[in-house]
């Protein structure tokens, strides 16, 4: 299964509170290697056992400190302190242990569309009103007509996109672990969720155009795999990196092969869920050898706010998304 060049998955996570790096990092790998492990046991033990290389680009301290500053209730959650970033508040990492057994245990027949509607029925179905539907709401008005709303829906991401020194700090967390990894040769899935979506293309327009990035130049992510991803939207669009340079010096250029996008039922935050229209520049102009919009998935997450769609964990879990991963090791 596993080849001459090292595999190697590299996670950047979304935006809201977060546990500390280390819990982060266990409640992710145990997610991803349940829904890797659906389809292919024995990918999934790649994984476990490390011959698969996992890297967690965590950015969870700077959201924390952001939403502690904020008009948000956000630090209500922060319970614990990381002591990787001098002992900063966070979320409790065992918070989301009962709900993600639940979802984990979830059999793995069992994510058809009448699978989901009588879940819904089983669950508070609270979708349409928790923090999700108002950050999605925020994404739709990065057009600038309501930068208020933004800042006081979702003062992390909107930092990250309006702020210098924010998204600086907040692309160095991927930006070193993926140009390390490029130089060794590893043969490198870029996995990304929510926000994490928007870091990870600014980070791959960023080494794939400046200068100072040349030695980079040939080296490519086998496989970018995107998840509950705003990309699509044109408010988050006119905000990345790239958006202000002349047409020839957009998109990421040859640092990709293949872009895979899944997105699931109910998710306000993908709610454009295709990428392929939205960036068939970047393909007309070869830049990416293929753009691949999976069908929708249904996701299953219940949390102490009652159904998330859009939960990191959820995708995750999924049998679609395993598979993604398990073709990409296998390769």
């Amino acid at each position: 299964m596993l080849h001459d060049r090292p595999k190697h998955i590299i996670f950047v996570h979304g935006r809201s509170t977060k546990p500390s790096r280390k819990e982060k990092e266990r409640l992710v790998r145990a997610a991803l290697v349940r829904g890797v492990e659906r389809g292919d046991p024995c990918a999934a033990d790649a994984i476990r056992s490390g011959r698969v290389r996992f890297t967690l680009a965590y950015f969870g301290d700077v959201n924390n400190r952001l939403l502690r500053r904020s008009s948000t209730h956000a630090w209500k959650w922060m319970a614990k302190k990381d002591p990787d970033f001098g002992n900063a508040l966070c979320e409790d990492g065992a918070y989301y242990d009962d709900a993600l057994r639940a979802a984990l245990a979830r059999p793995t027949d069992a994510f058809t569309k009448s699978d989901y509607k009588k879940w819904l029925r089983e669950v508070d179905d609270t979708r349409g009103l928790d923090e999700i539907a108002k950050a999605a709401s925020a994404l739709a008005n990065l057009l600038g007509l309501s930068d208020e709303l933004v800042k006081r829906t979702s003062p992390d991401m909107a930092a990250y996109l309006t702020r210098r020194t924010v998204g600086s700090e907040i692309r160095t967390r991927l930006q070193e672990p993926l140009q390390e990894a490029l130089m060794q040769g590893h043969d490198v899935c870029l996995l990304g969720h929510s926000m994490g979506c928007l870091v990870a293309y600014d980070v791959l327009w960023k080494l794939s155009r400046l200068s100072e990035y040349r030695r980079l130049r040939g080296k490519q992510v086998s496989l970018w795999l995107t998840l509950g991803n705003p990309l699509g939207d044109p408010g988050v669009r006119c905000n990345l990196y790239d958006a202000h340079e002349p047409p020839e010096s957009q998109y990421p250029e040859d640092i990709v092969k293949t872009w895979v996008n899944l997105s699931a039922y109910d998710d306000f935050i993908c709610h454009d869920a295709d990428v392929g229209d939205d960036f068939r520049e970047m393909k007309r102009r070869g830049y990416v050898n293929r753009i691949i919009d999976r069908p929708k998935i249904y996701t299953f997450w219940k949390g102490a706010n009652g159904a998330n769609p859009h939960k990191l964990y959820a995708y995750l879990n999924h049998p679609d998304v395993g598979a993604e991963i398990a073709r990409w090791i296998g390769a």
